[in-house]
């Protein structure tokens, strides 16, 4: 019995051992991102005090210093989808964490000052930022439920009452009066006043002559309450002691994004943001308005106004001390000096947009531009730094495409596609052919055509060569004029494929349309019916030299041979759309819900591999993805580990992908773990022997740790064992105390920087 059960352990321990080396290749290659680009955008500001502003993140609460955009400290865990409710003076506030499943908010409250858990508790019923609201005078939360307001001690999570009556409105907005002793609440059609006290309706404005109510501000001296109609410019100002509306006006001819009224209730500050836009030829849009304006309270005349050159404004934020001004736009930030009229700070660094963007990466991975409506930007992935900042001057921006040489962008402006230099932004060329607004752009594997799709759902073919000529592939398919959507080249630039719809009698026709290029011409061959809109089409070369093209329809990814006349499915496989074709063809990359998966598709066959992100961009030879992160940040990642392990990898197109003991590039990677305390460690990979040195320094710049391993070859040093090593202590032998530092790599003409968080 002895025997077997000693045989019974060693075999195990064989199996145990067989299955780790089995799977180490998927850990040791298992990937991290090589850089991170922009900054996460926030989601909600407000100033702490006069140089700090405290922020809620994707992920956490950060507290940044005005004058550097730097975060000073960071607390708290959050959701994306969490909202957040900050007391008046910004020394509290709640995390509410709705559960859709269970129908439970989680309503968190947390310290500022101290950054401290407070209380914790649960609500059943959707609870969102507008309907949650700090008493400025006591520990009291006030949360709207379907018919009544309910109040609770947030230093305990407990109940404390509640204020009901019969067929409560539909609430858009409630407040604190300073004095905390009445609560404000706003239908879309009616004011209320709730005393605390005695938790009875005081007083109804119900006569409010619209209807349609956003949102409302009471005063400091609770004498005033404004309110602003939804969609519309026009804000109307109250009494609150006699019920009586003082005056109304149009503040602009945009949109009221939010209102502020000044500390000594003299004045309304209003801030509206552009509505809509119209045009007639070839002139600037009209309908911009972002613009604050200021309002005198007792005479109800507009005193003063400002603004900056970014457009589509979406919340202004007043200092304490009412000097500055935080503005947020879609994709800026600007800190902006209201004595002096000027601007202070932009803060722009954002990949992502509070509205809607397009994000593109270079064919090779080392530029990333991304345009709002009014806001161009580009990055240098390599550096991490932000190459370029443009507005449009008046225009819209639209279709955004990096040149296979990653020289220039080709970007729809004024009805016209132009071309910039991607580190400058400079205008280099620009096509004469009006096309109205563009919809989407897309370069030939050469850089020389360019296909275009405008919002007309038009396919336009330009030539960089020859800018004045425009071919419009505008063939009927069922006698009815379709409208593009996706467009692929092939590789040698021979074909060109494009999904499209057509509508006739309320039913709508799905096609795939190919192309074949006679000389500088691009001439109809056929077309393709398929039963659901095809997406993401991409073309490539297979070993036996047939050319495939791979396209998602109807939630799976369809592979097709492309004949002279005619397309052949050949297979399908799981996934949302595909990204990408390697190694000739054999294998293909396939977003799949929150990932991307690695397919040899003609065995039909899923390939087990390290987990990779969903993708949002991919270089063409997949050697380089790009994706975003949790934070908003935008990630690049290099699958040469992942790539080098496939079935059979060959190296494509003479290029050579990075195997173990090849670096391609110089990396700084996360620090780990992190956050930590008290120790850490630092891992990077050099392309070149260098000479290396590790600084560390706090949130304000400060030095705190200088650290020099010295010479090193070039390797990968990301494990434990070779990363730099740090104790937490500083040049003096002392350890550092809890919050963010950042640490920065010098390894010859190179240098990058991180964060990192010290928890204790």
């Amino acid at each position: 019995m002895t025997t077997f059960t000693t045989n019974l352990k060693r075999y195990t321990w064989v199996f145990v051992i067989l299955v780790c080396i089995t799977c180490m290749p998927c850990i040791v290659f298992a990937i991290e991102p090589i850089t991170t680009i922009g900054n996460a955008l926030p989601q909600k500001q407000v100033f702490l005090n006069d140089e700090t502003i405290l922020r809620v993140n994707w992920t956490n609460i950060q507290i940044v210093d005005v004058a550097t955009n730097t975060v000073m400290d960071e607390f708290g865990e959050k959701e994306y989808y969490d909202d957040v409710v900050f007391s008046s003076d910004a020394e509290h506030l709640a995390i509410l964490r709705f559960n859709s499943d269970s129908r439970i908010t989680t309503v968190t409250i947390w310290s500022v000052n101290d950054k401290k858990l407070v209380a914790q508790w649960k609500i059943a019923s959707r609870i969102d930022e507008n309907d949650a609201a700090f008493s400025p005078t006591q520990p009291i939360l006030a949360t709207y439920l379907p018919d009544e307001i309910h109040l609770w001690n947030w230093e305990n999570g407990e109940s404390i009452g509640k204020m009901e009556r019969e067929n409560f409105p539909s609430l858009v907005s409630m407040e604190f009066t300073r004095d905390g002793e009445h609560l404000f609440i706003a239908s879309r059609y009616e004011i209320e006043i709730w005393n605390i006290e005695s938790r009875l309706l005081e007083a109804t404005f119900p006569d409010l002559g619209f209807d349609k109510l956003k949102s409302i501000a009471v005063s400091p001296n609770n004498k005033y309450v404004a309110a602003h109609r939804r969609n519309t410019a026009f804000f109307y100002i109250w009494d609150v002691e006699t019920h009586q509306q003082l005056w109304r006006d149009k503040s602009g001819i945009g949109r009221i994004a939010n209102m502020v009224f000044s500390s000594d209730s003299q004045s309304l500050y209003v801030a509206t943001r552009t509505a809509g836009l119209s045009r007639k030829g070839d002139v600037p849009y009209t309908g911009w308005d972002d613009t604050v304006r200021i309002w005198d309270i007792q005479s109800g005349k507009q005193i003063d106004s400002f603004g900056t050159e970014f457009n589509f404004l979406e919340s202004m934020t007043l200092s304490p001390n009412e000097k500055t001004a935080l503005l947020e736009y879609w994709d800026v930030d600007v800190v902006y000096d209201i004595e002096k009229k000027e601007t202070k700070h932009v803060w722009a660094d954002y990949v992502s947009s509070r509205f809607t963007n397009d994000v593109v990466m270079s064919s090779d991975g080392n530029s990333l531009a991304s345009i709002s409506l009014t806001t161009l930007k580009t990055w240098d992935t390599t550096s991490q730094q932000m190459l370029t900042t443009d507005t449009s001057d008046g225009y819209i921006f639209s279709g955004l495409a990096i040149s296979p040489d990653n020289q220039n962008i080709a970007i729809g402006k004024n009805l016209r596609v132009e071309l910039r230099d991607i580190r400058s932004g400079r205008v280099t060329s620009r096509f004469p052919h009006y096309l109205s607004d563009v919809d989407s752009i897309s370069f030939s594997p050469s850089g020389r055509w360019l296909a275009v799709v405008n919002d007309w759902g038009d396919l336009i073919i330009l030539d960089s060569k020859r800018t004045d000529r425009i071919q419009r592939l505008n063939r009927k398919l069922d006698l009815q004029t379709p409208n593009y959507h996706s467009i692929a080249f092939s590789r040698n630039e021979e074909y060109l494929a494009a999904s499209g719809t057509t509508a006739k009698n309320n039913i709508t026709k799905y096609w795939i349309v190919i192309w074949k290029r006679i000389k500088d011409i691009y001439r109809f061959q056929y077309e393709m019916s398929t039963q659901k809109l095809a997406d993401n089409l991409t073309f490539t070369n297979i070993k036996d030299g047939s050319l495939v093209l791979a396209t998602s329809i109807d939630k799976e990814v369809h592979v097709m041979k492309v004949f002279l006349n005619s397309l052949r499915l050949l297979t399908t496989v799981d996934g949302e759309y595909p990204l990408g074709f390697y190694d000739n063809g054999r294998y293909l990359f396939v977003n799949n819900r929150d990932h991307s998966q690695i397919w040899d598709w003609q065995k039909g066959k899923s390939i087990k591999h390290a987990q990779l992100p969903k993708v949002s961009s991919i270089s063409d030879d997949c050697s380089v993805i790009g994706s975003y992160n949790a934070n908003g940040q935008f990630s690049i990642w290099n699958t040469s580990n992942v790539l080098s392990l496939l079935p059979y990898s060959v190296e494509p197109n003479g290029k050579q992908f990075v195997t173990l003991g090849q670096i391609k590039r110089n990396q700084l990677l996360q620090n780990f773990p992190n956050p930590f305390n008290p120790e850490t460690w630092i891992p990077f990979k050099l392309a070149d022997e260098s000479n290396v040195t590790i600084e560390i320094r706090s949130a304000t710049g400060e030095l705190v740790r200088s650290i020099s391993p010295g010479t090193m070859k070039a390797g990968d040093y990301s494990n434990q064992s070779q990363a730099v090593h740090w104790n937490g202590q500083n040049n003096d032998g002392e350890s550092v105390s809890s919050g963010v530092y950042f640490y920065t790599i010098n390894a010859g003409e190179y240098s990058a920087t991180r964060k990192m968080i010290i928890k204790k």
